[in-house]
């Protein structure tokens, strides 16, 4: 490690002020730090900024200027996302629109679609896609977004692929509401992401209880199994209420679990949650299939007082850019 920074000092004085702006950011970041606090100043301008990857924040601005050209042309956008060859339809990028009852507006690659009621589309799993995508329209900011994770089986693979989906609520001029959006196979985690997922099933544990947050993290169906992680629930003892990777070994301590070079993981996350209520964890774990450890970060939020108190989380495989193989 010293020999790496000492090699990325060296690098420093070399590269203009906002990347070195950027790479001190992105060091500040990746050392554990909440990621809201890794938003650029520009954020509010841009919504992209808050994201680690180029792909992520690439699909993002996107989705966000073809919202705004709905915004601006309503229908008559549709005519500038089908041509071939823009910014908008190539080889790997289109963009599709649905109103708010479910039913196709647009869809260049799949023309058959328009006009059809696709509420009831399910993914692998029975998550109700289009159903996730429409909600947006229910919330009252007028340029509502989020993220939605499905298992598709894309037509020229052998297996289900993750696709990862923003979409964007856009009033027309005509004040008829859309959903704008695209979606991308295999993009990569985002700390964002699991940050999103696991505020939002610490809200619904909160407002609904633990039977029915429970029944909901251990279903397939539901957005919180995303991206090949999912919702773990412990409580302040280590033991596992909510455990999909093992739905047979319910009630299980993890509190003595180790990560690959002896880090008590679980008793970490004890720690941080005593006078916190919310944390990032970072371990080390091997990728599936291979026998040497990887990064792994969880996201954790505390919910409940007391000895009653839960823990809820959910963790990745961070993605490590070459510069830090050094």
């Amino acid at each position: 490690m010293g020999a790496g920074c000492s090699r990325l000092a060296a690098m420093l004085p070399r590269l203009p002020v906002p990347r070195l702006a950027g790479i001190a950011l992105l060091w500040f970041c990746l050392a554990g730090a909440d990621p809201r606090l890794c938003a650029d100043t520009g954020s509010a301008r841009d919504p992209g900024s808050i994201y680690l990857y180029e792909e992520t924040r690439r699909l993002v601005r996107l989705v966000e200027d073809a919202a705004r050209l709905v915004e601006k042309r309503g229908d008559d956008a549709f005519k500038e996302f089908a041509r071939p060859g823009s910014r908008w339809f190539t080889e790997h990028t289109y963009f599709f629109v649905y109103d708010t009852e479910g039913v196709c507006v647009f869809h260049p690659m799949s023309p058959n679609l328009v006009g059809q009621n696709l509420d009831n589309l399910k993914d692998f799993y029975g998550k109700p896609i289009i159903r996730h995508f429409t909600a947006l329209a229910q919330r009252p900011e007028p340029a509502a977004a989020d993220w939605f994770f499905y298992l598709w089986e894309e037509g020229t693979q052998f297996f289900p692929m993750w696709k990862t989906s923003y979409v964007r609520k856009a009033i027309a001029p005509s004040g008829r509401v859309l959903l704008v959006g695209s979606g991308v196979y295999n993009l990569r985690v985002e700390r964002e992401f699991v940050r999103r997922q696991v505020d939002a099933a610490a809200e619904l544990l909160a407002r609904e209880g633990r039977a029915e947050a429970f029944r909901q993290f251990n279903d397939l169906s539901t957005r919180y199994v995303f991206l090949n992680t999912y919702i773990f629930v412990l409580d302040l003892q280590g033991n596992a209420l909510v455990d999909p990777a093992f739905p047979t070994l319910k009630g299980r301590s993890l509190l003595g679990f180790r990560d690959a070079v002896g880090h008590p993981v679980v008793q970490e996350m004890i720690t941080k949650l005593s006078d916190a209520d919310e944390a990032w964890v970072q371990y080390k774990w091997p990728l599936p299939g291979s026998r040497f450890p990887s990064r792994k970060v969880a996201y954790i939020r505390k919910v409940g007082e007391g000895d009653d108190a839960l823990i809820v989380g959910s963790d990745f495989f961070m993605a490590s850019p070459v510069w830090m193989k050094l």
